[in-house]
């Protein structure tokens, strides 16, 4: 569930009592809930349509263990905010890559350097997209959840905000979430 914005303009960092960890951020959700909760303006059906294809590469590519930190402006209400749309989608896609045949990890390397490389991310997607891999070492894995917690957990402004869940292979959920988006009319 993805709860609505705050009284700060932002997706709450907890709802309820924050010492309860099923009313904490991340807050988990799917693809299509995520999708309807967030397409309210054209720049946001953009944006959305880009993380959908993206999340379609994923698939083809085999990435499909893990799962996916939204944020941002985009889960801010920006245009109340800052009078303006959100320009992209913060998203950090923790995997296994050990999950990875060889031929896969090559064929990611040549043919979506978007995974690994966040300004091509935002150009081809929208996206600011950084690959998180959580199968490294206990320790790194630690320091990096601390590091994009504490950074997604805070907007410019330093208001407490929450982050967004989506599992990754959920290629039904996707295309209806892509389905929608292509009925609605804004």
């Amino acid at each position: 569930m993805i709860p609505k914005f705050d009284h700060n303009h932002v997706t709450p960092p907890h709802i309820g009592d924050p010492t309860d960890k099923s009313q904490l951020s991340p807050y988990l959700s799917n693809s299509f809930e995520f999708t309807k909760h967030f397409a309210t303006s054209p720049e946001r059906v953009e944006i959305l349509k880009g993380l959908l294809k993206f999340r379609k590469k994923l698939n083809d590519v085999g990435i499909i263990e893990g799962f996916q930190w939204l944020d941002g402006s985009f889960t801010e209400n920006i245009e109340i905010v800052e009078r303006r749309s959100p320009r992209d989608l913060d998203i950090v896609t923790l995997f296994n890559p050990k999950k990875l045949t060889p031929e896969q990890v090559k064929n990611i390397e040549d043919n979506f350097v978007e995974f690994f490389d966040f300004q091509t991310s935002k150009t081809n997607y929208k996206l600011d997209h950084y690959p998180f891999n959580y199968a490294m070492d206990p320790l790194f894995t630690v320091d990096y959840t601390r590091y994009w917690i504490q950074l997604f957990s805070h907007n410019r402004l330093g208001v407490w905000k929450g982050i967004i869940r989506l599992e990754l292979n959920t290629p039904d959920l996707d295309n209806e979430a892509s389905e929608y988006l292509s009925n609605l009319a804004l």
